[in-house]
């Protein structure tokens, strides 16, 4: 797999899974199961270029299923007992590889220790160049180091929530939103940002200066692509 060119990396974990979520593969996706994930990618058909963690989360099937896989599937064993989450691990194989987006799914809901450390491994990405969203039930999670920006799809009347993880988030501007915001200062614990909604098809946030989390959440019944 040395010569193979991957442009986004889509990593399933263990955690809250919603099938409907999983955008149609690309050519050059790379596919990692951090564990238990192998489950929710073989659900929807999707067979991994990767598979490791300790696998203690694995049915009698799927483990039986890695027993017999096929060669060009690469499978790492890690103990138990271990300094980073299968989740970090299978991210820091995505960005070991040179992709340069990545999309986690199974990483949202359950556990919120569990939830939190995921979303810091968008900063754990972005310190590498690398743009990281946690892709959940009607609801994505992105995170923004300024000068940043990024850009939002959905429907009108789809939640939008901007909450910063520096004391202060400077510069942020908004369009596409019902409420807009222009070279605006947010602060850490101040709920200013939460629950925006989009009033067009597509918006954009940009930042200035700050780390800002960005969590869209769907009214209806489509995640946007």
């Amino acid at each position: 797999m040395g010569k193979e060119f991957f442009d986004r990396a889509l990593v399933f974990c263990n955690g809250e899974f919603s099938p409907e979520s999983v955008p149609r593969l690309r050519a050059n996706d790379l596919v990692i199961c951090a564990d238990g994930g192998l489950e929710h990618a073989m659900s929807v058909g999707i067979e991994p270029h990767v598979v490791l963690g300790d696998f203690d989360s694995l049915s009698g099937a799927h483990q039986r299923y890695l027993n017999q896989a096929p060669t060009h599937i690469k499978i790492y064993e890690y103990p138990i007992q271990k300094d980073k989450t299968d989740g970090q691990l299978a991210v820091e194989y995505a960005l070991d590889t040179g992709v340069r987006e990545i999309w986690m799914f199974g990483g949202l809901g359950g556990r919120f220790d569990h939830t939190l450390g995921n979303l810091l491994l968008c900063w754990l990405c972005l310190g590498r160049g690398v743009a990281m969203q946690l892709v959940g039930h009607r609801q994505y999670v992105r995170m923004l180091n300024g000068p940043d920006s990024t850009d939002l799809r959905g429907r009108p009347g789809d939640y939008v929530s901007l909450l910063p993880l520096t004391p202060t988030v400077v510069g942020v501007t908004t369009t596409g939103l019902y409420y807009p915001l222009q070279e605006n200062t947010l602060y850490l614990g101040d709920t200013r940002g939460l629950s925006n909604e989009l009033i067009t098809a597509q918006a954009k946030v940009e930042v200035r200066d700050g780390i800002l989390v960005v969590i869209g959440t769907e009214r209806n019944n489509e995640l946007p692509s």
